[in-house]
């Protein structure tokens, strides 16, 4: 019976930089948003990180790990995202657009949030206490639309009543 012989592997020598994995797609020219940009503008499309990576076909996680790995590509996604912002606030203010929409998309992408300020100067607002007069026509005026059962407390908002509600 004849001896298996064992062939060895022949190990190529990987590219400066290399890890893991399939070669990356990424091109520098991919910085340059000027094509996108107007395909864009031709579309009447706005422009997003989402629609980049559609445009270059490839998936939206993608874009994001160039912009971790390369920081011109990095810079260019700024830009991207003042360019979406721009235009959504732009086409927002003039009706172009509905509001509703352009809401959702300067939350979601760009961190505005909706808020009503309760302060002033930095201060927070002090309410005065009522004076007796007051609460004596606000307890009537209360009664006189059917309400009842009513103290001085639960008026001004300053706690319980006295039975206990």
């Amino acid at each position: 019976m004849a001896k298996k012989t064992r062939t060895k592997k022949v190990i190529l020598a990987k590219p400066v930089g290399y890890v893991f994995g399939r070669p990356t797609k990424y091109k520098p020219e991919y910085c340059n948003l000027e094509a996108y940009l107007g395909y864009c503008k031709g579309n009447n499309k706005l422009p997003s990180k989402c629609g980049y990576a559609v445009f270059l076909n490839i998936a939206k996680d993608t874009i994001n790990g160039w912009g971790k790995s390369y920081p011109d590509f990095s810079a260019s996604l700024s830009r991207l995202l003042m360019i979406e912002q721009e235009c959504l606030i732009g086409n927002g203010l003039d009706g172009s657009w509905k509001s509703v929409i352009v809401k959702l998309i300067l939350s979601s992408n760009h961190g505005f949030v909706e808020r009503i300020d309760q302060t002033t100067g930095g201060e927070k607002i002090q309410q005065e206490p009522l004076s007796l007069e007051d609460m004596k026509a606000r307890i009537a005026a209360a009664e006189a639309v059917g309400l009842s059962g009513l103290d001085h407390r639960s008026i001004s908002g300053g706690g319980q009543s006295e039975n206990g509600r």
